[in-house]
């Protein structure tokens, strides 16, 4: 029995075959239509032969179309560069022309005839679409020019010509624009799964990267109390290092501001996409909240070094993306909590789903030679945190774990990074730089922030160090299993040590 998916695939793909035999139907009857009018035309112009030729303008090329002659000693070549045929001089014309052979037009250039040129008038009738020659026939004759009481055989001609013309481009345009369709809704597909939100979201970001030339899609979320990047499409370039927080007077922060999606053409790097401190801001942008329930839930932040792949159709494809990625993860979990932060637990940290895929993601792109940024996994913990758990009540210790995954935050010292949730009081950190030495920077700053008491946001205070254990991400490693495991090894020899700090 076919399942849903199945039927769907095969109507998709029994509407794909219908469309494209439609329109070989449709270009087999144009071209017997121009054969036929080709010979009308001879016959009631008294003319001799008469052919016509297409002008391929980027490939500079003249391509025959179709022919009718009296004569048999004439032989025409398919396809013509411009400067090898006569035609080339009158390519732009946008009136009939008039050629007196031998004294306009040597009878060499007649080159489709062989064993003498038994014509001694041209007539070049041009056919014009969008305010361009595209075609033009030609008729050819002994005896006679083409006089004014033929004209209506011309006009006739020219206007059955055009309305022919018109009536199969109107049909191609119909097939592209089915196909078009049909390849968004194969896109759209890829939201047809029951996995966690993250991978879904991971799925989306990644289908409509192949909208883009020379671009990326990022995602950003709340948690850490702010809102940051926290995960990039696999084939992005130049996207902003995961942890990048949204500031002010940015798109993105327009776009959470607004909630409704916001597009921008990058003038001198202006408007910055997320943050004054990105380092590469051309082309052009669009920010799409991610709505659930008129609750901004996240932001999509595509962006490309061509503006004009941001047609009308295509922004309408992009948020309707955004759009249907929400309705499915409600619909995915239909007990989800959409007035709470979905992707982050009641601390503010990220869930494991969250920055394990983000890891993931960081090797894929590390293996596929994509990486632009240094980056490292690791876990911290506070060094005397049996004391205080003794010490402090239940409501403080929670108030206490949201305190610490705002002081842990990278981005609080100018470093791009994330926190996410691990076990009881052990947090994950992810931190992505230009900088090799950032993971150190910020490990240090960390600990001068702990060398004295800490006071918490209800005005108590901790007195603790604070143990931090990383490792960087790079091609040797093949999964974010194997960097957690080395990142547990690495803070497992700095509560062990006195240094407080060591990396494999």
């Amino acid at each position: 029995m076919n399942t849903y998916t199945q039927a769907r695939d095969s109507d998709r793909s029994a509407t794909e075959i219908m469309g494209r035999k439609r329109q070989e139907k449709a270009l087999r009857e144009f071209k017997h239509v121009l054969e036929d009018l080709m010979f009308l035309l001879r016959s009631a112009s008294g003319m001799e032969t008469v052919y016509m030729y297409w002008i391929n303008r980027s490939r500079e090329q003249f391509i025959l179309e179709t022919k009718s002659t009296s004569f048999s000693n004439v032989m025409f070549q398919d396809r013509v560069g411009f400067y090898n045929h006569f035609l080339n001089n009158y390519r732009d014309i946008t009136e009939p022309v008039v050629i007196e052979v031998g004294a306009n037009l040597p009878g060499e250039s007649l080159d489709h005839y062989y064993n003498g040129v038994p014509v001694n008038y041209v007539t070049l009738l041009p056919f014009i679409n969008n305010g361009q020659t595209v075609a033009i026939t030609v008729l050819e004759s002994r005896n006679r020019i083409f006089s004014d009481d033929k004209s209506d055989v011309i006009y006739s001609y020219i206007n059955a010509l055009r309305n022919v013309l018109n009536t199969y481009l109107e049909i191609s345009d119909l097939y592209e624009r089915q196909e078009e369709w049909v390849d968004y809704e194969e896109k759209l597909a890829v939201l047809d799964t029951r996995g966690h939100h993250m991978e879904l979201i991971s799925k989306m970001l990644d289908a409509m990267q192949s909208f883009l030339h020379k671009g990326g899609v990022s995602f950003v979320a709340r948690g850490m109390d702010s809102w940051s990047n926290i995960l990039n499409s696999k084939e992005a370039y130049n996207p902003p290092p995961l942890g990048m927080p949204l500031e002010e007077r940015t798109l993105a922060y327009e776009a959470i501001q607004k909630g409704k999606p916001e597009f921008a053409i990058h003038i001198n790097n202006n408007p910055k996409r997320l943050s004054p401190r990105e380092l590469h801001t051309e082309g052009a942008s669009m920010a799409i909240p991610l709505m659930m329930n008129d609750r901004r839930q996240g932001l999509v932040l595509v962006y490309d070094q061509n503006p004009l792949i941001f047609k009308e159709s295509t922004k309408h494809k992009l948020i309707n993306f955004v759009r249907v990625a929400g309705l499915k993860i409600k619909a995915n979990d239909p007990k989800l909590d959409v007035d709470k932060n979905f992707l982050a637990n009641e601390y503010g940290a990220f869930i494991p789903d969250v920055w394990e895929r983000t890891v993931d993601n960081v090797l894929r792109r590390q293996h596929n030679g994509h990486a632009r940024y240094h980056s490292w996994l690791g876990l911290t913990t506070l060094a005397d945190l049996p004391a205080i758990r003794t010490k402090f009540r239940l409501e403080d210790l929670q108030m206490m774990q949201c305190d610490l995954v705002r002081t842990i935050n990278p981005s609080r010292f100018g470093i791009p990074g994330i926190v996410g949730s691990h076990s009881d009081y052990i947090y994950a950190f992810l931190i992505q730089s230009k900088d090799r030495r950032a993971v150190e920077h910020w490990s240090r700053a960390l600990k001068k922030e702990f060398s004295e008491p800490f006071e918490l946001s209800n005005g108590q205070y901790i007195e603790s160090g604070i143990k931090v254990g990383y490792t960087l991400l790079d091609s040797s490693l093949s999964d974010s299993y194997q960097a957690i495991s080395n990142a547990k090894a690495a803070l497992s020899q700095a509560v062990k040590g006195s240094q407080g700090q060591t990396h494999s």
